[in-house]
C-alpha cells in the first residue's frame, strides 16, 4: 500500500531530530491519523485526542509554540484541519500546512532564521 504521508512524516521527524540535536527546537508527533473502531475512537478522545490537530507539534526558542500539519502532494487539508489551525493562530501559534520536506525546512527557514543543512539533506532523503 502506497503511503506517502507516513513517508513524508518518517522524512521530516529525521530532519526534526537533527535540528533538536542541535538545540534548535523540541518536537513530538500528534497521532490522530488512521481509523480506529468506535471503542478505540472513544478512548482516545477520552484521553484528549482531538480531530483537526495538526501532525506535528513543536517548541521553539523563547517558549514558541508551532505546528505544521502534512499533506501528501495535491491534497488539501480537511475543513477541520483548517478550523483548528486558524484557532491555534488566534492563540498566537505558528501553524504550516506543508506538502514536502523542502516546504517544512523552509517553513522551518522562515521560524528560526537559516539553518545549516550540510549533511543533514543526505541523512534524511
Amino acid at each position: 500500500m502506497n503511503r506517502p504521508e507516513q513517508a513524508l512524516q518518517r522524512a521530516v521527524v529525521e530532519y526534526l531530530a537533527i535540528l533538536e540535536r542541535q538545540g534548535r527546537l523540541m518536537f513530538y508527533a500528534i497521532p490522530n491519523g488512521g481509523k480506529r473502531s468506535r471503542v478505540e475512537a472513544a478512548i482516545f478522545k477520552g484521553q484528549g485526542v482531538r480531530a483537526g490537530m495538526p501532525d506535528i507539534g513543536m517548541v521553539l526558542p523563547g517558549g514558541k509554540a508551532a505546528f505544521i500539519e502534512l499533506k501528501s502532494p495535491g491534497r488539501p487539508a480537511t475543513k477541520n484541519q483548517v478550523h483548528t489551525i486558524f484557532r491555534l493562530q488566534d492563540h498566537r501559534a505558528l501553524c504550516a500546512i506543508c506538502d514536502s520536506l523542502e516546504a517544512v525546512q523552509g517553513t522551518l527557514d522562515a521560524w528560526l532564521g537559516p539553518i545549516d543543512r550540510q549533511g543533514a539533506a543526505r541523512r534524511v532523503a
